[in-house]
């Protein structure tokens, strides 16, 4: 600040007002007149002077935008200011003076003080009390200069600190307006009246809509939301929320419907009172229906997600569960082919048999597969799943095949052996694999528990790392034992009304069913909380553990 600023804050915030007014009221119009402009092509008429005037009204619409988006930025920046802004006239005239002059009156009670101190230390102790009281009367009198001299460097500080908060307002409108007129100037040459054909340079509308592109009023909204950390301000949010909905603009509506999908859920607590729900997801239940086809679909699907990533990070994840599922298909492969020696095989582990009985499947040898009931199929189910997890011991699974043979030749009895042992090594060559998936599962959840501790920290909420570890744990076993739910509650149903029936249920319907099972249990609390079934229980495991 210098002795010639001036800025009268009450009556700028009444200014922003009505600038924030006027440009709405101009947006409405503007919006209006859109409608009729792209009215135009209701209209039936064909032929190349129709054409040329369906180009000519869509240009305006591009004109009308850019306007608009300008307004936009204007009406945003007028919020922002508005907001920086108290009542307090800041004339540079007065409050320079005046904190010079507190200074030197606090300086020049202080040396007074010091004076009358040194007077009283010195002076006879008939005369000790006059002095401390002339000592403690200019010290006070300093301290009353002091609290002047602070008042007056505040509006000082406030003055600087708008001016240099301010810098940044009212630019991004100004290049737009000018590449407006620009167009509009262009419109406004040549037409043939033989023709009905417009003329114009197009480059014009190029320049328009990448300067409105590289404005993005959302962006804009949502960092004057934010504290200098980065950080949402919860208050303002619900302020916004309970007293000023009817106030925003369109961007800033846009803007903040965004910024309540961004919150961590708690912070969505603590502004609407609810966890945001999660929107249904049918992709993610599609693909894994399509997945329940085997390794191959599996991998398909992968290939797909990479194919459409929309950024880097999703075109990152979905390369890793690419080589996740490339690297489990072929792990299985080469061990089937190695332990079995049979090629058909070995490709048979890259699609499922659609002629397997589920049933048989989660049988074991000797079981009588006749009127097998339903708790009885959870119960096998279960145990399936558990074992697909479990090493064997490959001497044992040798002993213990040679026991169960009946009284054939030595040489017969060594085969046995042999392929017993094969299949348990293939067994746990399996079990390696569902193991590896889940480490790598794991660390998925270790991102994104990383992520979510980042947006806890941009929404204003503590998430400790050590809360960031248990949750990782938790989630990942809870995954698999919703997979272990999803196999047995499809089982129960596919497979125990087929049982019923005197019928045999295809293995792949089950495996199919419990993705749509597992997709439901998810996107069911999703819908309630805005986090699926894993990050609930975490949630409430890591609550109760205490930790923040």
């Amino acid at each position: 600040m210098v002795e010639s600023d001036y800025l009268d804050q009450g009556k700028l915030k009444m200014q922003c007002h009505t600038a924030i007014s006027v440009f709405t009221a101009n947006n409405g119009k503007l919006s209006a007149l859109r409608r009729i402009y792209n009215s135009s092509r209701d209209v039936t008429f064909t032929g190349k002077g129709s054409e040329s005037f369906f180009g000519h009204c869509d240009n305006y619409v591009v004109l009308i935008d850019a306007i608009m988006t300008a307004n936009d930025c204007d009406i945003a920046d007028n919020k922002t200011l508005w907001a920086m802004l108290g009542f307090d006239i800041l004339d540079g005239s007065v409050i320079l003076p005046k904190k010079r002059e507190a200074k030197q009156n606090e300086e020049h009670e202080r040396h007074e003080a010091d004076k009358a101190k040194r007077r009283r230390d010195s002076a006879p102790e008939d005369e000790k009390g006059y002095w401390d009281s002339k000592y403690h009367n200019h010290l006070n009198r300093a301290d009353i200069y002091e609290e002047e001299y602070n008042y007056w460097k505040g509006l000082e500080e406030k003055f600087d600190q708008i001016e240099t908060d301010s810098k940044g307002l009212f630019k991004d409108s100004v290049s737009i307006r000018t590449a407006a007129t620009n167009g509009l100037k262009e419109l406004s040459r040549d037409f043939s009246t033989k023709s009905f054909v417009f003329f114009y340079n197009p480059l014009w509308k190029n320049g328009i809509e990448k300067l409105c592109n590289q404005v993005s009023m959302v962006d804009k909204c949502k960092e004057k939301w934010k504290d200098g950390n980065g950080v949402y301000n919860l208050d303002v949010l619900k302020d916004i929320l309970n007293n000023r909905m009817d106030e925003l603009s369109a961007p800033e509506v846009t803007a903040f419907e965004e910024v309540l999908k961004e919150l961590h859920p708690e912070a969505q607590k603590q502004v609407i009172g609810h966890a945001v729900a999660g929107d249904a997801d049918i992709k993610d239940l599609i693909q894994g229906v399509v997945k329940s086809f085997g390794s191959g679909a599996k991998i398909g699907v992968d290939e797909y997600n990479v194919l459409t990533s929309k950024d880097d990070k999703s075109a990152r994840k979905a390369w890793l569960k690419l080589t996740k599922d490339f690297e489990s298909a072929t792990a299985t492969w080469a061990g089937t082919l190695f332990y079995t020696g049979n090629i058909r095989e070995a490709f048979g582990t890259l699609t499922t048999d659609v002629k397997k009985d589920f049933i048989k499947s989660i049988s074991e040898e000797g079981d009588d597969l006749v009127n097998v009931s339903g708790f009885e199929i959870i119960k096998r189910s279960f145990k399936k799943d558990f074992k697909s997890y479990a090493f064997k011991n490959v001497e044992k699974a040798g002993e213990a095949a040679i026991e169960n043979a009946d009284d054939i030749a030595e040489g017969t009895l060594r085969g046995i052996k042999i392929k017993a042992k094969d299949a348990a090594r293939l067994d746990n060559v399996k079990a390696g694999v569902k193991w590896a998936g889940t480490l790598v599962d794991f660390a998925f959840n270790a991102s994104d528990n990383l992520e979510e501790q980042e947006l806890a920290r941009k929404s204003g909420i503590e998430m400790s790392n050590g809360r960031v570890a248990a949750e990782t744990v938790i989630e990942t076993l809870v995954d698999v034992g919703v997979g272990f739910v999803g196999n047995a509650a499809a089982g129960f149903a596919i497979g125990g009304a087929a049982a019923l029936l005197g019928l045999s249920a295809p293995a792949i319907a089950v495996t199919a069913a419990s993705a749509v099972v597992v997709w439901g249990i998810n996107e069911a609390f999703k819908h309630k909380t805005g986090k699926d079934a894993g990050e609930n229980v975490a949630d409430i495991a890591c609550d109760i553990m205490g930790l923040k």
